[in-house]
């Protein structure tokens, strides 16, 4: 039996109707012949039991007879005399009559209607209540469900299709409210970093204003203020550039094209050892991609590429390793350094706007540099991971997709 519903699943609809259809009409034929044929022998009792028998030619008296033929070849004329026929003998000889004339018509209405309801109630009904019920939830959005429905025919595709789109709406979705969260963190972020010199800022021009009018404040130390001034100036400035490029960043398309592997490589390796050979670092780069071309934004790639390397190239003591690899769907960077690692807080902070870590020397200073890298990677269908390999020092890890996707 479970074969047999494992099998009824997976036919497609038309062949599913074309079975009911023609079931419908089997069974209706059969029926008809069935009751037609019941009725028909129970007429002929009756009229055996009623005939009219004429030997003259019909049409004298003005009645209409029918004519059979004998066994010798002689031609009778007769008639069934219904006025003749008991109430109960003919009230079944016109239920007879109906049935002959109505009950074919009948039986294949009927059948064809059971064949639809159970098409419908075996076949549709099911998946139908599930995407309706999906519909609803997504509407109130509700993407905390799955919609599996077992089978190969048109409705399991239909349902195997809203599934996929209900992922593709949750992963939107999520990353909807990612982007809201990081825009909420950037915000906060120009909040507090603007606070320091422009407090700077007013407590001089405060002091200007008071003491400068009067002459009390020495040449030297107005000079030395305007030069302080103007040093938050430019860090203002800088600052509000960088507030440009992270507002920017968020409305970046992703230009996508077929890129030979050779040529991505090739930069990529000219970048590396043109800037390990400036700083006095070892760098090696590998790859294991076998895909000849790949489907990726060459310049978003390239920017995180060079971010990435440029802060292990602060921090590495003496050499970088960059590590290319692609399993078909998604395209992997991952730059290692020996430098001291990530610290537990900036595993999971360094890639937030304007996070600075430990102000001294030869600390990680992060700004927007790896916050640009997630949300490339992020736009790119991928992710940006940190971490400190078991060996030492830090790595970090660029996944792109190379699977375009539309939401």
């Amino acid at each position: 039996m479970g074969k047999i519903k494992a099998w009824y699943r997976s036919i497609p609809l038309w062949l599913a109707i074309f079975l009911f259809a023609a079931a419908a009409l089997i069974t209706a034929s059969l029926a008809s012949s069935r009751v037609t044929s019941a009725a028909k022998a129970k007429m002929s009792q009756l009229n055996l039991q009623y005939i009219m028998i004429q030997d003259r030619t019909p049409g004298d008296s003005g009645i209409v007879y029918e004519t059979v033929t004998g066994e010798r070849g002689e031609t009778f004329f007769y008639k069934v005399d219904i006025d003749g026929m008991s109430p109960g003998d003919e009230r079944l000889y016109r239920i007879c009559r109906w049935v002959i004339q109505y009950a074919p018509v009948f039986l294949y209405s009927v059948s064809l209607l059971t064949a639809v309801l159970l098409l419908y109630f075996t076949k549709l009904k099911k998946p139908l209540a599930m995407l309706v019920n999906a519909s609803e939830k997504i509407a109130e959005k509700d993407f905390a469900f799955s919609l599996n429905y077992p089978g190969r025919d048109e409705m399991a595709k239909l349902c195997g299709a809203f599934e996929r789109m209900r992922c593709a709406l949750d992963e939107n979705n999520l990353r909807l409210s990612r982007m809201i969260e990081e825009r909420k963190q950037l915000n906060d972020a120009y909040t507090h970093d603007l606070r320091t010199p422009i407090a700077v800022l007013k407590g001089y021009t405060d002091t200007l204003s008071e003491y400068l009018p009067t002459g009390e404040l020495p040449r030297e130390r107005v000079i030395e203020t305007v030069h302080t001034m103007s040093a938050h100036v430019e860090r203002l400035r800088q600052f509000v550039d960088s507030m440009n490029t992270a507002q920017k960043l968020s409305d970046l398309p992703i230009q996508r094209e077929t890129v030979p592997t050779g040529d991505l490589i090739t930069g990529l390796r000219e970048t590396t050892t043109l800037l390990g050979e400036k700083q006095g670092i070892s760098c090696t780069i590998t790859s294991d991609i076998e895909a000849a071309t790949l489907n990726i934004d060459p310049a978003a790639v390239t920017q995180v590429f060079e971010n990435l390397l440029d802060n292990a190239l602060r921090f590495a003591r003496s050499k970088i390793a960059v590590e290319l690899a692609s399993d078909g769907e998604t395209l992997t960077i991952r730059v290692a350094d020996d430098g001291r690692g990530f610290q537990s807080k900036e595993l999971t902070a360094a890639a937030k706007p304007y996070y600075s870590g430990e102000q001294n020397e030869k600390t990680y200073h992060f700004g927007l540099g790896l916050y640009i890298c997630h949300t490339l990677c992020e736009k790119h269908g991928g992710s940006l991971r940190l971490e400190n390999p078991e060996g030492g020092g830090a790595a970090v890890t660029a996944v792109f997709s190379l699977v375009q996707r539309f939401f």
